[in-house]
């Protein structure tokens, strides 16, 4: 009962700041007091340290780079303000084991949590830094030069927030390692680094981006300049809140090949 209430005390401090500074839409702000309820209920701070550091961090270098580079908003399918396909796509998972371990309690299953959450904060780090200071970018399979911001593109400065971002939430599950710390922090951080890469994979193989029929630029919107754009390439079902699941996915399953071949 403790839990419930200070869940839903925390789950309410964090909707009313989000809402304050603008971090989500009505729609993100419900559903990200759901999963911190359930998270904090079902995992305390054990389970809510990670996505709750993601989620804070990664808005405000959001913020950050809204203000450094405004230019590549165009390219993006949403914008600042995070709605509740982006948080379910971020955090739904996440939920769902945290959930899962309350009734069936696994040392290993929170070593593939807090790698998830790693890989989407590697992946938003990525993101955010990446297109915050003019760089070359690249896409991920052709290494064609492209535009800062398009799906599939990686850059230098990118690379390296990545690895910090899976780092830093691989960080905030030391308290509760009861052992073997470098290896866990070996182990998350680099499973959330390669979700992170995954994403750029699938952001430019399967991803849908389209062409503006007024201004010819390529973005992920299906909707530009007030027209329907025209698909590019990927698949139209397939969107960045997608590619995201799965960098998230990509994150636990390889926390588990890595698992193995530490500890095989």
């Amino acid at each position: 009962m403790i839990n419930l209430i200070f869940g839903i005390i925390l789950a309410l401090a964090i909707s009313l700041i989000s809402y304050k500074l603008k971090l989500l839409t009505t729609s993100g702000i419900i559903t990200t007091f759901l999963l911190a309820l359930v998270i904090y209920t079902f995992g305390t701070w054990q389970w809510t340290l990670p996505i709750v550091t993601f989620f804070v961090l990664s808005s405000l270098l959001s913020k950050f780079r809204k203000r450094r580079n405004p230019e590549v908003e165009k390219y993006f399918e949403k914008l600042e303000q995070r709605d509740h396909l982006q948080v379910l796509a971020n955090g739904g998972l996440a939920s769902v084991l945290v959930t899962l371990n309350y009734f069936y309690p696994s040392k290993l299953l929170y070593i593939v949590y807090v790698s998830m959450v790693a890989a989407v904060c590697a992946d938003t780090w990525s993101t955010e830094i990446g297109t915050s200071v003019k760089t070359k970018t690249v896409d991920i399979l052709s290494f064609r030069e492209i535009n800062q911001g398009i799906s599939g593109g990686i850059s230098l400065p990118g690379i390296f927030a990545s690895f910090a971002g899976a780092f830093v939430i691989s960080a905030t599950s030391l308290p509760w390692i009861e052992s073997n710390y470098q290896n866990n922090i070996i182990i998350i951080t680099a499973a959330g680094f390669i979700g992170s890469i995954a994403d750029s994979f699938l952001g430019s193989s399967l991803q849908a981006q389209y062409e503006c029929k007024v201004c010819n630029s390529v973005t992920e919107r299906k909707i530009h300049c007030g027209k329907e754009a025209d698909l590019l390439k990927g698949k139209r079902w397939i969107n960045n809140d997608v590619v995201n699941f799965g960098a998230g996915i990509s994150g636990g399953i390889f926390s588990l090949i890595i698992y193995d071949i530490i500890n095989g």
